[in-house]
């Protein structure tokens, strides 16, 4: 087990600290786009909540492990919506705490509403040294917590109608430093927050009045990065049960399951399936989601929401 842990944190968590942290990717944000997109903010018309639980490769010791949890609601004009978003991040030694206030303003544009977005989140990062098992010292070897935060600033666009939604998210806008510093090893990192443009988009096609059927994706783009790409299809059936494939590229797929308990309460569950070597070698990767809306003016509510 130890050495296990010792290549663990060697291969995930070091490149991690020298070359940069990108954000934790959630297989069910099409449930909960304000994950992805701060313009999102109040457009389900409701106080809307959603927590997720995800585990990474499981089996292997440290792992990553990534909690979220988000909530939002619109004023009661619906012009402007207001969000907070917490995520906590954890890697072997290495977690990362994230906290994100969303503010988004919306405008009717033919059928629907073209909202515009801002995001302030400050990022606070921990590396716990004494997490860390070596072979050999030699007396340089850090220990204790290094704690530093870095704050971050994004901005979205988001349209939507009954039937179709499209958005763009540009992340991280000032790169923020970050910068664990070691004098006993001799690291320095330098790097800084990857600025990235993600796309989303989708449609809901109904079949009949028992399928609603539904493609949509995602492309998330930084400089001297490969792109990354999820192609979605999922059914609606009887406006309770949502089935889904991703297929993402140079990694393999997800398989997602959500069912509406009602028109306020859902819950969700995916399971990765993997291609890659590390992952035919653990017990998989889950992601447990449950969301639920408060309808606070007492309106009419939409349903069955489609995104």
């Amino acid at each position: 087990m130890k050495f296990k842990k010792y290549i663990l944190i060697i291969v995930l968590v070091l490149p991690c600290v020298l070359k940069g942290q990108q954000d934790p990717q959630f297989n069910q944000y099409f449930f909960n786009p304000l994950g992805i997109n701060p313009a999102y903010a109040g457009s389900r018309g409701m106080l809307s909540a959603a927590a997720v639980h995800r585990t990474q490769w499981v089996g292997f010791e440290g792992a990553p492990k990534t909690q979220s949890f988000a909530i939002h609601a619109p004023t009661r004009d619906k012009k402007m919506g207001f969000g907070f978003q917490a995520v906590k991040d954890v890697i072997g030694p290495k977690s990362t705490v994230v906290v994100s206030g969303d503010y988004a303003y919306s405008i009717r544009i033919a059928r629907g509403r073209l909202a515009f977005g801002l995001r302030a989140s400050i990022y606070n990062y921990q590396f716990n040294w004494d997490d860390i098992e070596y072979k050999e010292t030699n007396g340089l070897v850090n220990n204790g917590t290094e704690t530093y935060m870095v704050p971050s600033f994004d901005y979205g666009m988001y349209y939507y109608d009954k039937q179709n939604y499209i958005g763009v998210e540009f992340t991280h806008l000032n790169q923020g430093k970050l910068g664990i510093q070691s004098d006993n090893v001799n690291i320095e990192s330098t790097s800084r927050q990857e600025a990235q443009a993600i796309i989303t988009a989708g449609r809901a096609f109904k079949i009949n009045r028992y399928v609603v059927f539904k493609p949509s994706m995602l492309l998330k783009t930084a400089n001297n990065k490969p792109a990354f790409l999820d192609l979605n299809a999922s059914v609606l059936l009887n406006n309770k049960l949502w089935l889904g494939l991703t297929y993402r590229r140079g990694y393999g797929g997800v398989a997602i399951i959500e069912y509406n308990i009602d028109k306020y309460l859902r819950i969700g569950y995916s399971y990765d399936i993997s291609l890659t070597q590390l992952s035919r070698e653990n017990g998989g990767s889950h992601e447990i989601f449950i969301g639920y809306d408060f309808n606070l003016f007492k309106s009419r509510s939409v349903s069955p929401r489609y995104f």
